[in-house]
């Protein structure tokens, strides 16, 4: 049991800081609502709004509130 939890916060501890890499990008989906996501090479069913990526999820959303034309804001 020891050697499990032990696996298992080592591997924790692994993954934690790959998940603080993640950068944002603001998408608009096809009903026109826009909102944060997480960049990637796709987007189906998405388009790009700007050409800007955001590296945390705050700034992203901050940044939404300048997109004029959006049907509405998804957080």
């Amino acid at each position: 049991m020891k050697k499990l939890i032990l696996a298992l916060v080592f591997s924790a501890a692994a993954v934690v800081p790959a998940l603080a890499d993640d950068t944002y990008t603001l998408v608009k989906d096809t009903v026109g609502n826009c909102s944060a996501a997480v960049t990637s090479t796709e987007y189906p069913g998405m388009t790009i709004v700007g050409d800007k990526t955001y590296s945390s999820l705050q700034d992203a959303n901050k940044a939404l509130d300048d997109v004029k034309d959006c049907a509405g804001l998804v957080r």
